[in-house]
C-alpha cells in the first residue's frame, strides 16, 4: 500500500516474502530523514541506524564478542549463576512483578557485555542501570513515540548521566589496559566486551568513532538491546502461556523441565509479539519491493506482525500459540522479527540460541538466554494475580510492550 503524507511517500510492505526481499535492498536503510529522526538524531551513528559501508565495518569487529564460545560462556557459565541468585532475590514474595525482574536479570550480563565495570551484587546499581535502559528503550522507539520531544530532552539528558556514572570509569580502564598491552606488559588483559573493541578500533576511519559521544551511544545500544527486549519477550510469552490456563500449565511445567521445549515457546513468542511489530526503513534511491514501486525518500514500512502470522507458511492456526508447531525447510520459527540481511539483530542467537532442532539438540546447541530465564520462571509455578491486571507501556504504539506484568508464584519458596 501507498500513501501520500504531505510531501512524503509511505509505502507499507505485509507480504512475508516482500518483506524479506526488502531487509536485503541496499537502497533501504535505517537512518531516517531529518525532520523526524536525524535532525538532534538521539542515537546518531550507533550501528542499528548506520548504512553501507560504515555499517558493515563496524558490524565486522562487534561481531566478534557474538561468537559461539563467547556465547556458550555467558550461556553455560556466567548467566546460570546469576540468574538463580538474582531469581532467588527477585522473586521473595508469592506476588511479584515480573518485567522489572527480567529486566534485571538481564542487565548483568548485557552490562559486562557493553562494557561497564558494575557491582553485580548492588540492586541500587543495577536498579540505576534499569531505569536508564527505559529510557533508551524509549530512544530506540523515538518513530513510534507518542511525545517525541519529550523523549528526545529525557535520553540526551540520560546519555549525559550514563557517561559520567558508567561509561568513563570503564572507558579509563580499558584504555589503561590497552595501553600496558601495546608496551609489552605481559600482566595487562583487555576484556572481551563492546566498550574494549570500540576504543581498540577507534582510529579507524572506516568505523567512523571519532567523537566520544558516538561510543557512549553504541554502548548505551547493547546494553539497551540485551537487557529490554529480553524483558520484554520474556514477559509476553508469560502473557501468551497464561492465555489458555489449562494448556498454560502444561506448557510451564514442560518449560520446567525441558529448556529445548522453552526455546521453542521463546521463538514462538517472538513470533507472535515482534519487540518491532512495523520495522521501518528510508529509500536512499528509487527501488522496487516485490513490483512495487517505491520512491527515493519514502517511508518504508514492513508489517512484521502480519507477516509472521502467515497462514501459507505457520498453518491455518498461526494466530495460535504452539511452541511444537511443524514448520517447512527454511522457515525460522521466530518468523522475521529478528529482521534479516545487513540489520538482522545482533543479539538473537544470545536471546534465542542458535535455531531450534527437529530432534535432540546436540552438546553444542545454545538455547537463548531468554530461554533460561523462562524456564527459571517457570519452575517457580507462576500464575495469574488475582486482582491485579498487567499494565501496557503506552508511551509509544509498540503494542508487544509492557509496563507492569504482576504475577503470583506457588513454588517462590522452594522452586526446586
Amino acid at each position: 500500500m501507498t500513501l501520500v503524507d504531505g510531501d512524503r511517500t509511505i509505502v507499507t510492505i505485509a507480504g512475508y516474502d516482500a518483506i524479506r526481499e526488502a531487509l536485503f535492498d541496499p537502497n533501504l536503510s535505517r537512518s531516517f530523514d531529518e525532520r523526524s529522526y536525524a535532525d538532534g538524531n538521539i542515537r546518531d551513528g550507533v550501528v542499528s541506524v548506520s548504512h553501507g559501508a560504515v555499517h558493515r565495518a563496524r558490524r565486522r569487529v562487534e561481531n566478534a564478542e557474538f561468537r559461539a564460545e563467547r556465547l556458550r560462556l555467558y550461556e553455560r557459565e556466567l548467566f546460570p549463576t546469576v540468574l538463580d541468585r538474582l531469581l532467588g532475590v527477585l522473586i521473595d514474595r508469592e506476588e511479584v512483578d515480573v518485567f522489572p525482574v527480567g529486566e534485571l536479570v538481564s542487565v548483568v550480563l548485557a552490562a559486562r557485555r557493553a562494557g561497564l565495570d558494575i557491582d553485580e551484587g548492588s540492586m541500587v546499581q543495577l536498579h540505576e542501570l534499569v531505569q536508564i535502559v527505559d529510557v533508551f528503550s524509549q530512544g530506540s522507539a523515538i518513530l513510534d513515540a507518542r511525545d517525541p520531544q519529550a523523549v528526545r530532552a529525557l535520553v540526551y539528558e540520560t546519555y549525559d548521566t550514563f557517561e559520567r556514572r558508567f561509561v568513563r570509569p570503564a572507558w579509563e580502564r580499558r584504555a589503561g589496559l590497552i595501553a600496558a598491552t601495546e608496551r609489552g606488559d605481559p600482566d595487562a588483559t583487555v576484556p572481551h566486551d563492546i566498550l574494549s573493541v570500540l576504543l581498540l578500533h577507534r582510529d579507524d576511519p572506516g568505523l567512523q568513532l571519532g567523537e566520544d559521544g558516538r561510543v557512549v551511544r553504541e554502548v548505551a545500544t547493547y546494553l539497551q538491546g540485551g537487557t529490554h527486549t529480553s524483558a520484554q519477550t520474556l514477559t509476553n510469552a508469560i502473557d501468551l502461556l497464561f492465555a489458555e490456563p489449562d494448556a498454560g500449565r502444561e506448557h510451564l511445567a514442560r518449560i520446567g523441565r525441558d529448556l529445548a521445549f522453552a526455546q521453542r515457546a521463546v521463538h514462538e513468542t517472538v513470533r507472535l509479539r515482534p519487540t518491532t511489530p512495523r520495522i521501518k526503513r528510508r529509500a536512499l534511491a528509487d527501488t522496487t519491493i516485490a513490483g512495487v514501486h517505491v520512491p527515493r525518500d519514502a517511508l518504508v514500512i514492513l508489517d512484521a506482525a502480519t507477516a509472521n502470522r502467515d497462514q501459507d507458511l505457520f498453518g491455518a492456526d498461526a494466530d495460535a500459540f504452539l511452541p511444537d508447531r511443524t514448520l517447512g525447510v527454511g522457515v525460522a520459527r521466530w518468523g522475521l522479527s529478528f529482521g534479516g540481511g545487513p540489520h538482522q539483530c545482533p543479539g538473537r542467537s544470545v536471546a534465542g540460541g542458535f535455531p531450534a532442532p527437529d530432534g535432540e539438540p546436540d552438546g553444542n546447541h545454545l538455547y537463548g538466554l531468554v530461554a533460561l530465564m523462562l524456564q527459571g520462571i517457570a519452575r517457580r509455578e507462576p500464575r495469574p494475580a488475582p486482582g491485579r491486571s498487567p499494565e501496557r507501556d503506552t508511551r509509544t504504539e509498540r503494542h508487544t510492550r509492557w509496563a507492569h506484568y504482576p504475577v503470583r508464584f506457588e513454588r517462590w519458596r522452594d522452586p526446586a
